[in-house]
């Protein structure tokens, strides 16, 4: 099928919040895209889940979407596909290693952000390995809004190591990234996307938003329930327990954001893109006394 056709079969799996409510709230998604859902993997080829994965973007629109697990020769498609509307910023990917994963051989898996290239422009970015980890890492963006340049937004994707017992480092990274881009711009709102390989109530997320004024969206949103919302509800990763909720997250600024919406995506169509459902918030930028 062709991105236009799976489009309208989302669209006709009638979801809500298709279109924001308000064209003034910013829209953040995450998705990771390795794996199809389970029965899947064999069937769905690569170019049919960048198909797949590409029409949900482009039907619910985000200004800014978080990847993870993205290879290198997925990169490229991806880009064509969603080259309408999205760009990602200039920064070099430094080296990576060829790196087995259940049976798939892939090189790389980096963390790309996409945005709104009609709306923003990059004024700074940079991509981080973890410390002692040659394949997990965090990418940031500072974009200017087009048409209210004093409006400024950071959008920081990561995935740290899907091991807890050995993940911590990569945590402690992340927050003092976190800290150091608080410090620099404190008046800018960060948005954080990203697999991050935890859950909300377990230490290494105390650890990542520790005095940050930080939280993942979803406990924060005006509407969802986040105890309704499981991982890979369709997938096949048995690692996780059903009454887990997502490891994925869009984590805000709470003194600078409020959220009005969490949605987490779940349809067979999308779900034949990839085992990560992907999520999304819609958010205000709170205006200042």
């Amino acid at each position: 099928m062709k991105i236009q056709e799976y489009i309208n079969a989302i669209r006709a799996n009638g979801h809500p919040n298709v279109e924001k409510a308000d064209e003034r709230l910013i829209r953040v998604m995450t998705s990771n895209v390795l794996h199809s859902r389970a029965g899947d993997i064999e069937k769905k080829t690569w170019e049919d889940r960048v198909s797949i994965l590409s029409a949900v973007y482009l039907t619910f629109l985000p200004d800014f979407i978080g990847l993870q697990e993205v290879s290198y020769q997925q990169t490229d498609p991806f880009l064509r596909a969603l080259s309408e509307v999205y760009a990602t910023p200039d920064t070099p990917l430094g080296d990576f290693v060829n790196y087995p994963y259940h049976g798939v051989d892939y090189i790389q898996n980096h963390t790309p952000i996409l945005y709104n290239k009609h709306k923003y422009e990059v004024l700074d970015s940079r991509y981080h390995i973890f410390p002692n980890d040659d394949l997990h890492s965090y990418q940031w963006a500072l974009y200017r809004l087009k048409d209210n340049p004093e409006q400024k937004i950071i959008h920081m994707n990561m995935h740290p190591h899907s091991n807890s017992n050995i993940n911590m480092p990569g945590f402690v990274d992340a927050h003092d990234e976190l800290a150091h881009l608080r410090r620099h711009y404190p008046t800018t709102p960060i948005f954080l996307t990203g697999d991050y390989n935890a859950c909300y109530t377990e230490k290494q997320m105390e650890v990542l938003f520790d005095g940050l004024s930080m939280t993942s969206g979803m406990l924060v949103a005006e509407q969802g329930d986040p105890c309704l919302m499981k991982n890979h509800p369709l997938g096949s990763m048995k690692i996780y327990a059903p009454d887990r909720s997502p490891i994925d997250h869009v984590g805000v600024t709470t003194d600078l954001i409020d959220v009005k919406l969490f949605r987490l995506l779940l349809d067979e169509v999308i779900a034949k893109g990839s085992d990560h459902c992907p999520l999304f918030i819609d958010a205000e930028i709170k205006t200042a006394n």
